[in-house]
């Protein structure tokens, strides 16, 4: 474990069990999709039927970045799996984490630290909005660091460079969607969809954005569920 790291954690968690209520509320907004995903998919959503001028590319920014956080969290997923396994914060012995009230010591056990998958996935999703309009990606940017990846850093599931590496993979991800794919035939296909199509586009373009929301957790255990089925019934 590096200086950075281990002297932002332990500043961090010396408040660590000094208020119920405090401890209560970040362990809240860690675990509640809605005010995580909930929030950035409605600004998506808000800014897809934004009224624009004739020469603004906002929906193509959207679809290309939505497709960037796809590739976002595939990347995360793969760079966790790959790379040698990190252990939490909280699950590192040398730190003596004192544990939030309401944190359960097993959480997320097994499971590498670094990169952030929610850092990840979530700034690419601001960085994408911001350039449809700067301000609200301002704001998307500086609520992912407040509400969703602060809370990660207070209870102990990961470490800065954790969230710091993996807003920086988020970043360029949208960067390079956003300046490279926007004019690309696919992309204004399926804009061109919405408009010829809608009663197919708007069904699917829900469910897709509800997975973002959710960090493809529901397509995750489907997935998990039918390997587990596809063995049973080998078996």
């Amino acid at each position: 474990m590096n200086f950075f790291d281990f002297a932002i954690i332990s500043y961090v968690n010396q408040f660590s069990q000094h208020s119920w209520l405090f401890d209560k509320t970040i362990g809240f907004l860690a675990q509640n999709g809605l005010v995580k995903g909930g929030v950035l998919t409605t600004i998506i959503w808000w800014a897809w039927f934004k009224r624009e001028d004739r020469h603004s590319h906002n929906r193509e920014h959207i679809i290309s970045t939505l497709f960037g956080g796809v590739i976002a969290i595939a990347l995360a997923r793969a760079l966790a799996v790959t790379l040698p396994f990190r252990l939490r914060p909280l699950h590192e012995e040398v730190l003596h984490f004192l544990l939030p009230f309401g944190m359960a010591p097993q959480r997320l056990e097994g499971w590498s630290s670094f990169p952030s998958d929610h850092a990840v996935l979530f700034f690419t999703l601001a960085t994408g909005l911001a350039f449809i309009l700067r301000k609200v990606g301002i704001f998307a940017l500086f609520y992912s660091i407040l509400f969703i990846c602060f809370p990660r850093l207070y209870l102990g599931l990961h470490y800065p460079t954790d969230i710091i590496a993996g807003a920086a993979i988020g970043i360029t991800i949208a960067l390079i969607v956003n300046i490279y794919f926007v004019e690309k035939k696919t992309i204004q296909s399926i804009v061109n969809i919405s408009s010829s199509k809608p009663n197919l586009f708007y069904p699917l373009f829900f469910l897709f954005t509800y997975q973002i929301a959710d960090m493809f957790g529901s397509s995750r255990h489907l997935v998990d569920g039918i390997f587990k089925l596809i063995q049973i019934i080998i078996a």
